[in-house]
């Protein structure tokens, strides 16, 4: 156990204090035993005044490290992780004062610039400081520093490091109340997994050559579903930087998916190793929706800044170049940031819902002259069919639709030895050719029913609650592509729609009327060869009572 943790700091200055004392005693008899026996026979001295000032500081380090300490974590194993000095008692009490006065003058200051200006103020603060006041910033103001966009990343990386120790202890404390007042309470197996996810946070990362490198998290927030960045690389050198932007239903609890997704898009396929000169960065750092409110842009809307700030703060080896790769919701949160601006050099939409009712074509995100903009869509991925946000990118003219090999569904564009993640590869590091889309432009020759699906959504959203669309969507889309298979009949499919409906105390929204000819338009939409059945849904619409 480090000597910190077991000695109280005060006792800790004490000591060094009284050291100094001796230290100027002892100046005394060199000075005169320099007159006594000359230079040369006083120099045994020497040794003994420099032990009394080394071991000073040691103590005073010591104990600032300790009371550090007592707000929880390891301060000292956090700073020496990143190589940070740990010498952080040369500031004075004086020095602290000010560093803390300043650096809350300079959020408050900086709040209301542009991005780019209010990076830039925090890195000309960060670039003045001493390593000594950068290290001790980083454990006296841990949730300050940890999501200071322009602030020196492994000063980031330590002061997150820190609040994790710190919130995996508090969760920790409250699992044992909770067990203790009822075992049995639902929360507890809740409460375990997400403390299991931050105890990983803390394990170093294996590389795929199986090198252990300590994990570099640039924000953390264990509030609510927890906001996390991470980066993946040496991101002082990188000369291909890549963000990740999920969407919805992504939290603290299940971030290890992102984890996997960031790790197999960083591994070179050939070597096994991290892509060289190349930094993944995943960023969770937006309040994601859940199912039912993914209809709505508010949480986009909201999280397009942070994007910005987050993007502005990044710095990486000069001249290196930035890909947006987002998912889902993840797009339309990133259409809101690139429309205010925030700069990338290329960008990959992928199983997007829509890019916002204004965006049309990639003109309408009013990017920089140069950069490229790719989309990707795999079979299945019913997000993209609901077009709930606007227009699908991957049917956009001026976007270049990218390959998905094997990938099918909503959740598969990073798998391995697949060629989707060979194009988010060959896009991230410039270095060779993509593969491009090559198929029938026709929807539902990609998928039976898939047009049907954006009826469906767009339906909903003209007669219920926004709030509700994606609840009722989900509702209905299981009993839609039984219809669409052939597994039940036209009555059967209505009468079944309804039941789903009640179970899921939805049912109030939608009349037997609204329901008969919703699913009808939605069958028909699917092609020719299913008119006949929406004519018989309407047909026996009456029979259901509302």
């Amino acid at each position: 156990m480090d000597p910190e943790r077991v000695v109280d700091a005060d006792e800790l200055e004490q000591l060094a204090k009284l050291l100094i004392d001796r230290r100027q005693l002892a100046e005394q008899y060199y000075a005169r035993a320099c007159q006594l026996m000359g230079q040369s026979g006083a120099n045994q001295l020497v040794t003994v005044l420099k032990w009394a000032t080394d071991t000073a500081a040691e103590l005073r380090n010591r104990a600032a490290i300790a009371r550090a300490a007592e707000k929880g974590g390891d301060p000292f194993g956090a700073l020496s992780t990143f190589g940070l000095t740990t010498a952080i008692a040369t500031i004075s009490g004086q020095d602290r004062t000010r560093l803390r006065k300043d650096l809350k003058s300079l959020v408050t200051d900086s709040g209301k610039a542009g991005p780019e200006q209010r990076a830039q103020a925090v890195r000309e603060f960060f670039g003045k400081l001493t390593a000594a006041e950068r290290s001790w910033l980083a454990v006296d103001q841990p949730g300050l520093v940890g999501r200071l966009d322009g602030a020196t990343a492994k000063v980031r990386y330590a002061a997150n490091r820190l609040l994790i120790e710190r919130a995996l202890a508090h969760e920790q404390r409250n699992l044992i109340e909770l067990k203790t007042a009822d075992s049995r309470n639902p929360q507890v197996k809740l409460l375990e997994q997400r403390i299991a996810r931050m105890a990983e946070l803390l394990q170093p990362r294996m590389t795929g050559d199986g090198q252990l490198k300590p994990r570099q998290f640039l924000l953390f927030d264990p509030a609510d579903d927890g906001r996390v960045a991470e980066v993946f690389g040496d991101l002082a050198k990188a000369k291909h930087v890549a963000v990740m932007v999920p969407g919805i239903t992504n939290r603290l609890d299940n971030y290890r998916d992102i984890f996997k997704d960031a790790q197999n898009l960083i591994i070179d396929p050939t070597t096994g190793k991290d892509l060289p000169e190349t930094a993944v960065i995943t960023w969770l750092g937006y309040d994601t929706p859940e199912l039912g409110d993914s209809v709505l842009p508010a949480k986009a809307e909201a999280g397009a800044p942070a994007l910005y700030s987050f993007r502005a703060g990044l710095e990486a080896a000069k001249g290196a170049k930035f890909a947006l790769f987002a998912h889902s919701y993840g797009t339309l949160l990133s259409s809101k940031a690139l429309q205010q601006g925030t700069p990338f050099d290329s960008v990959v939409f992928m199983g997007s819902p829509g890019l916002g009712p204004n965006v049309k074509s990639a003109a309408d995100l009013k990017l920089a002259p140069g950069t490229q903009v790719f989309a990707m869509r795999a079979p299945g991925d019913v997000v993209s069919y609901t077009e709930a946000h606007g227009r699908d990118p991957a049917e956009m003219s001026d976007i270049q639709r990218l390959a998905t090999g094997t990938s099918s569904g909503h959740s598969q564009y990073y798998i391995p030895k697949n060629t989707g993640l060979d194009n988010l590869q060959a896009v991230l590091t410039g270095d060779r050719c993509v593969q491009t889309f090559v198929g029938s432009p026709r929807l539902d020759d990609e998928q039976l029913g898939a047009s049907g699906v954006r009826v469906l959504v767009r339906e909903l959203q003209s007669r219920v609650p926004q709030w509700k669309t994606a609840e009722l969507g989900a509702t209905f889309d299981p009993v839609i592509k039984d219809a669409l298979n052939g597994k039940t009949d036209p009555k059967t499919t209505v009468s079944r729609a309804i039941e789903e409906l009640k179970k899921s105390d939805l049912g109030g929204y939608l009349s037997a009327t609204d329901v008969a000819e919703i699913t009808a338009k939605a069958l028909a939409a699917a092609g020719e060869p299913l008119a006949e059945r929406a004519v018989m849904f309407t047909a026996t619409r009456g029979a259901y009572p509302r």
